[in-house]
């Protein structure tokens, strides 16, 4: 008889989905929630607000290369669980906030703490698991985020509005304690031979006497993370998705008030909001399925381009109809980026670095998202609207697309003999 057991793996997957749910509903989407009402209570200037996105970006991205090493070192699950504790407490201390300096100094340990349960140590678990179905389990894994957005994001706007923005906070906290720390404890797995299996549910080969682990498909394969980092590709990959996070965010963590600031309503801009998120679900399996079977070229084109295309709509929408076009576009498209993100790590230089070059790359996107955050908030206050800014993330776009393709063809690198021969 045939083994009909589901593949643990796709547990993982799900397991990687609600980390990645509370990583972006209660990191970064809901962020845009509260942009409003402390401004309200404390009269800080939006750009000043806005800054602390920006230090939580910056903090979190320096972080990647260092939770790159940590998790390589001692797996993903030591480090996601101790992280899951960590920013459950900010989150909690958030909501103690009286000064803005406190403010930034608690958003920047809770960079810290999220960026250990996150897309890198995510990202890095389903390399262990998956090497054919790589694509569409990260883009699976990735819809996370965008739930995270369509859900939690209004639900923690509820809150707020019913019993304000601190136990809102609050709430967060307690919410990432039950959740992250019950899937972390029982449902990771750091390698597949904890299971007894091999990637994407292949029979684990029997052990020599002389082997501590079972090796999976190119745990020996890539590039050194040295030998990549002097490497032209490497710092056009950087550099293109520095510009294309810096033009994303920009939009994104300041999408409600841009909308609202253009004339339409609090409800609609807020509604506006969940459609981008929940698209940007359909983009990441999109992307994520795509990856597998387009030139990984022309995956970014389509990504980066949609988006760009999307900005300028905004940029002259005059009716409902063409936010909505908009959010549809810029929301399918804004899916593909984080799952782009690690796949062209094992694309270009294998698993043999991957944590520590997805970290780098992490930097990137998180130093670009960081420099759009702030830069949305400083030209608002400068020129009183959203326009340059939007003129600034189209050029932003273009840029990052042809950076990318000046990177050139991944070039090949040392395979194991078995992950070879199933390329």
């Amino acid at each position: 008889m045939s083994d009909t057991r589901i593949f643990y793996g796709w547990y993982i997957v799900a397991a990687c989905f609600a980390l990645c749910f509370l990583f972006a509903g209660a990191g970064f989407y809901s962020f845009s929630v509260f942009i409003k009402p402390i401004e309200n209570e404390f009269g800080w200037e939006r750009s000043a607000i806005s800054l602390t996105m920006s230090i939580y970006l910056i903090v979190g991205g320096l972080m990647g290369p260092v939770f790159g090493r940590l998790v390589q070192k001692y797996g993903p699950k030591r480090v996601m669980r101790v992280c899951a504790v960590c920013a459950g407490a900010c989150f909690m201390l958030v909501g103690l906030t009286r000064s803005i300096g406190y403010f930034y100094t608690v958003y920047a340990l809770l960079a810290v703490s999220v960026c250990g349960m996150g897309v890198i140590p995510a990202s890095s678990l389903l390399a262990n698991w998956f090497f054919l179905r790589r694509g569409r389990a990260v883009g699976i894994s990735m819809v996370g985020i965008s739930a995270g957005g369509l859900v939690l994001a209004p639900c923690v706007g509820m809150v707020a509005v019913a019993y304000g923005w601190k136990s809102a906070f609050f709430g967060i906290g307690i919410l990432v304690w039950a959740i992250a720390l019950p899937v972390i404890q029982w449902v990771v797995k750091d390698h597949p031979s904890e299971m007894g299996t091999y990637q994407d549910g292949r029979p684990a080969p029997k052990r020599t006497p002389n082997q501590s682990a079972v090796p999976t498909p190119q745990a020996e394969s890539g590039r050194p993370a040295g030998q990549v980092f002097r490497s032209k590709a490497f710092w056009s990959i950087f550099v293109s998705f520095f510009l294309a996070p810096l033009a994303q965010m920009g939009v994104l963590q300041h999408q409600v008030p841009l909308i609202m600031d253009a004339g339409t309503s609090e409800a609609m801009a807020a509604a506006a909001l969940g459609v981008t998120a929940g698209v940007g679900g359909i983009g990441k399996l999109s992307f994520g399925r795509i990856s597998e079977s387009w030139p990984f070229h022309y995956v970014v084109l389509l990504c980066f381009g949609l988006q760009a295309l999307a900005v300028g709509v905004l940029l002259y929408a005059q009716s409902a109809l063409a936010v909505w076009c908009y959010a549809i576009v810029f929301g399918f498209a804004m899916g593909g980026v984080v799952v782009l993100m690690p796949l062209v790590v094992g694309h270009f230089w294998g698993l043999i670095s991957y944590g520590v070059l997805l970290g780098a790359i992490w930097v990137a996107n998180s130093l670009g998202g960081a420099l759009g955050t702030y830069a949305s908030g400083l030209i608002y206050d400068h020129w009183g609207d959203y326009r340059y800014a939007l003129y600034l993330f189209i050029g932003a776009y273009i840029a990052s697309i042809v950076s990318f393709f000046i990177a050139g063809k991944p070039s090949l690198y040392h395979a194991v003999p078995e992950a070879a021969s199933r390329r």
